[in-house]
């Protein structure tokens, strides 16, 4: 493969200065995280607040150095969960249904979801501690499997099914979907489980982070982390979302060809896995300042609003 001179990409990409005068202040994203009714963003978004400088140079200098990112045929694509395949964040609404009590128009669930935001982008929680602590307090309120049923009924009213239908038709056509979240695997399949029942269609892999259960299905642990990094966290094993979709498609006997691979997301959340794969990126009409912010800075190689033309414009990048 012929690659262009480190000169001639380095010319193509903006400084940092030109960046960071595309990004709002640091402290205006931050001062709303608290802000949950804003946010409707997810953990991994809040991470990027210190990085997008340095992840934005590296997603670039990928397109300028790489032809694969000029695909046009696709075997596997990959979707995120939260804020893609509907307008929230499981997490916060498992937090909210945990801790309904309002005070000032708000739930504790959500001060304790904008807490953990918070703290994230100010650097003080790592994406697998927040998890961890997140978690603790659904184990404190005895959170049972059973429970992810009433945030199903929560986010069920948020579902996009635009991109459900051309995932439909992506899965008649052959292609292998993958389901990837660093939210909890078991909503991941209670999510499929639906679509197999209302829309005739199931992804064929569900990978994100999984639960532990005792004998009565109330949650007392976290067996693995989909995370920022492989490894492991506190004795938890630990994978990256790339990792972990390929472990999951080898189980299946499929190898991972990034030329053919293609994301859609709704944010620089998923930025780690962008740098990967060819990107569309989701712009809802209401969006949340991350994807604000990815919008502005053009971070996917597809831009689609969410719209009355999502399916059909879907359907043309992937099938056509």
């Amino acid at each position: 493969m012929d690659f262009p001179k480190v000169e001639s990409i380095k010319s193509k990409i903006p400084t940092v200065k030109e960046i960071k005068s595309k990004i709002p202040a640091v402290k205006e994203i931050k001062s709303k995280f608290p802000n949950v009714k804003d946010i409707r963003s997810k953990l991994s978004s809040a991470k990027l607040i210190g990085s997008v400088g340095k992840n934005y140079l590296q997603f670039k200098l990928r397109r300028t150095a790489l032809k694969r990112f000029k695909s046009k045929e696709f075997d596997v694509v990959v979707s995120d969960m939260d804020g893609t395949l509907y307008d929230s964040d499981v997490s916060l609404e498992g937090l909210k249904v945990m801790y309904p009590k309002e005070k000032k128009g708000i739930t504790r669930g959500e001060e304790i979801y904008g807490s953990l935001i918070s703290k994230i982008a100010n650097g003080e929680y790592s994406i697998e501690e927040a998890t961890v602590k997140g978690n603790k307090f659904l184990i404190s309120k005895k959170m049972n499997r059973k429970d992810f049923e009433k945030v199903f009924e929560n986010i069920k009213l948020g579902l996009r099914e635009p991109i459900i239908l051309a995932f439909k038709k992506m899965k008649k056509e052959g292609k292998i979907l993958v389901l990837a979240t660093l939210s909890s695997k078991e909503f991941g399949e209670i999510l499929n489980s639906y679509f197999e029942k209302k829309f005739g269609f199931c992804f064929d892999i569900v990978v994100g982070t999984e639960l532990e259960y005792d004998s009565n299905d109330f949650i007392k642990g976290i067996k693995s982390l989909v995370g920022t990094k492989d490894g492991d966290y506190e004795g938890i094993p630990v994978k990256t979302k790339l990792s972990a979709i390929r472990q999951a498609l080898a189980l299946k006997g499929v190898a991972v060809d990034m030329a053919r691979t293609i994301l859609i997301t709704d944010s620089y959340g998923d930025i780690d896995t962008a740098k990967m794969f060819v990107t569309i990126l989701l712009a809802p009409e209401d969006s949340s300042t991350a994807q604000k912010v990815s919008q502005k800075l053009k971070l996917a190689d597809y831009i689609v609003k969410v719209d009355s033309t999502l399916q059909k414009k879907l359907e043309e990048i992937i099938l056509e």
